[in-house]
């Protein structure tokens, strides 16, 4: 492309200096005037053409430049907010090696934890329990959750152990993307132990989201139904 409006560029300064000659001769010779206006009229409409297209092409440049300039700020801006994005994570944990001995199962756990498995604070945490429905059942809240952070242990119970499919979501923002929010579904069984309400889980496979403020969990009856 450079190349290219080199050439032109070339071309209208060679013309010119064509144009420039034959008025010269012309000049002298003045009984070959008016052809050698005719000729001086052509060849200036010519250079002009020329420039004209060599301005089109250097505007069409410049506008492509900005372009890709503007398309390299928004990936810079996209790998930045990437790279300091927050990742909530649900991990099931077992509350003691011994406790699984009469239940038979090492697939079953005794409790959440939610941690941070980004590089950027979470800010607008909320831990939600939903029914099999995708109703919530409890819910919590955390102003921010830093990856540096000890988890946050989220206690199963109680729950009804006769639809024994529930969901652990968790909602979040990024400090940088605050248009955007995340989600992590985590689905999980529970069966009733045999103490007292106490509950063992068995999870599932984490899912990841990206939803609008109109598509979030309703957790604490406090936005509007999502299908309104």
């Amino acid at each position: 492309m450079k190349a290219r409006r080199r050439n032109i560029l070339i071309l209208g300064i060679v013309g010119g200096a064509i144009i420039i000659f034959i008025a010269l001769f012309g000049a002298m010779n003045q009984d070959n005037a008016p052809v050698f206006n005719l000729v001086l009229f052509a060849g200036l409409i010519v250079v002009t053409m020329f420039y004209a297209y060599y301005s089109m092409e250097t505007a069409n440049a410049a506008r492509e430049q900005a372009d890709a300039s503007l398309k390299i700020a928004e990936e810079t801006r996209e790998q930045r907010i990437m790279a300091s994005r927050p990742v909530i994570i649900q991990k099931a944990v077992v509350e003691t090696e011994t406790e699984f001995a009469t239940f038979g199962s090492k697939d079953w756990f005794s409790y959440f934890e939610v941690y941070n498995a980004g590089n950027g604070p979470a800010i607008e945490v909320e831990i939600s329990l939903l029914n099999n429905e995708k109703t919530p059942i409890h819910s919590q809240r955390e102003t921010f959750l830093r990856a540096d952070e000890p988890p946050i242990q989220f206690y199963s119970h109680p729950i009804y152990p006769e639809k024994p499919t529930f969901y652990l979501v968790c909602e979040y923002q990024s400090i940088l993307s605050r248009e955007t929010w995340y989600q992590t579904w985590l689905p999980f069984e529970a069966v009733e132990a045999s103490e007292e309400e106490k509950i063992y889980v068995k999870p599932g496979k984490l899912e990841f989201k990206e939803v609008t403020e109109k598509e979030r969990i309703n957790a604490f009856g406090i936005r509007r139904n999502n299908s309104e």
